[in-house]
């Protein structure tokens, strides 16, 4: 197994063709590459891909079993497009010992296409312009996209410009924002009209705040947000001096979660993206810088109207609490403004909603964090057989309205339901979620305390 780069000569010097780590014996287990190829070698791969019989298969079973095509997929050949490294393990120490460089590519991904290969070819069309490769998916529902860089990659910079480029080239394309991170992997495709221009490329508008770069790479994902619903001229406009507010005011004045009300006495269903500020016990050196970039963006989005001293003070308050060391007041006051200033010119704000379903009332603070635990369980469980019945009762109602005749073929073909969960709902009454949420709470709740906390 030989790693490096390979060096092409060309008319006034050198140009250095990066390899890509290749996974292809143990499927998704493989911790170590079985060699380096280069991306022409990727697309010879995809097009000549012997097993086409096994992808069809595959494709035919995303329909028919879900489960079984998850299990085969995870056996496919894999190649981690962002780098070329002796080992899949990159966090803390790893990445020093497995890391050897970026390929200067970036990969992109888009899923359930209906019609895959008109949208194989709006992409090439539309973007042939700096796209250097473009395929099926093994799933034949989506498509694969890489991107030769111009820009230097680098583990400080790299999630920035790979959402740069979701956030302004591919603005208008349903990106899968979890196809991103330096050790992403992409499982080998069979396509063999795969598109190949290696002679195209992309420069990324970009730069980075030198002495705050290096700490940015610990970023979550990036949601656009309009700045008439996120900031105002109330909070972006920076301050040579802040008034430092109390703890307690602070607290009272500034939201660190998603607000959500919860009618129910004790807990409540309500799908929501849902932001919830956590700071670390203790914030080391390398990371003071990104985890206040976090906490800023965060703090403007959960406060859009909230004047900019309680932001500040908030992050004052933190630096002097959880940081070690901390920074010092000059420091901090520069990266503080810093940021806002790029909130305020950019109007995007950066975050990194999560979906959260189980909402409790604060009054029900009775309860053990166990009991919590296992009632979260218990309703995420429910919530999702609700949904699937209602999946499978909505489909039977649009084949009956359609006058079509409804069968659990039809229904899947609507659903994309495995046949087995089609038969689970289909003539079962629909679930009731307040009883049924009422028999779990009783279970670990014989009897409601009179009194709840206040």
């Amino acid at each position: 197994m030989t790693s490096g780069v390979s060096v092409v000569p060309l008319l006034g010097g050198f140009i250095f063709i990066m390899k890509i780590s290749y996974y292809g014996e143990d499927g998704i287990e493989q911790t170590k590459p079985s060699k380096f190829i280069t991306l022409e070698e990727l697309v010879l791969m995809v097009r000549n891909n012997p097993n086409v019989g096994f992808y069809e298969h595959l494709r035919n079973l995303r329909i028919t079993d879900k489960t079984q095509y998850d299990k085969l997929k995870k056996s496919l050949p894999f190649i981690t497009p962002h780098i070329e490294a002796v080992g899949r393990k990159l966090k803390d120490d790893f990445f020093n010992k497995n890391f050897r460089s970026f390929t200067q590519l970036l990969y992109f991904d888009i899923d359930n296409v209906e019609d895959v290969l008109n949208e194989k070819q709006r992409i090439i069309n539309q973007y042939g312009d700096f796209v250097s490769f473009v395929c099926i998916s093994p799933s034949g529902r989506g498509i694969s996209i890489i991107i030769q860089i111009e820009n230097e990659l680098t583990k400080e910079n790299f999630e920035m410009i790979w959402y740069s480029i979701r956030l302004n080239e591919f603005k208008d394309e349903n990106i899968d924002p979890d196809a991103t991170g330096i050790g992403r992997t992409m499982f080998l495709s069979y396509d063999p009209d795969v598109y190949y221009n290696p002679n195209v490329s992309l420069a990324v508008d970009f730069d980075m705040d030198e002495k705050v770069g290096n700490q940015y790479y610990s970023m979550g994902v990036i949601e656009t947000n309009n700045v008439n619903s996120h900031i105002s001229n109330t909070n972006t406009i920076t301050k040579r001096k802040y008034k430092i507010y109390e703890v307690n005011q602070i607290l009272k004045v500034l939201a660190t979660s998603t607000p959500v009300h919860v009618d129910n006495d004790i807990v409540e269903i309500n799908e929501v993206d849902y932001i919830n500020m956590y700071i670390p016990r203790t914030i080391t050196q390398g990371r003071r810088h990104s985890t206040f970039y976090r906490m800023i963006h965060s703090l403007f989005y959960l406060n859009p109207d909230v004047e900019i001293d309680y932001i500040y003070s908030y992050i004052w308050l933190i630096n002097n609490c959880f940081t070690l060391p901390r920074l010092d007041k000059i420091e901090l006051h520069r990266h503080f403004n810093s940021v806002v200033d790029q909130i305020h010119r950019t109007h995007i704000v950066y975050v990194n909603p999560k979906k959260r379903r189980v909402h409790w009332n604060k009054k029900s603070c009775y309860l053990s964090s166990i009991q919590k635990q296992l009632i979260t369980k218990r309703i995420t469980g429910l919530y999702t057989r609700n949904k699937n019945q209602n999946d499978v009762l909505e489909a039977i109602n649009k084949l009956k309205e359609d006058g079509k005749k409804v069968t659990n073929l039809a229904i899947k073909e609507i659903t994309g339901k495995d046949i087995k969960t089609i038969r689970n709902y289909r003539d079962k009454p629909l679930i009731d979620m307040e009883v049924e949420i009422k028999v779990i709470l009783d279970e670990f709740i014989p009897s409601y305390p009179q009194k709840q906390c206040a």
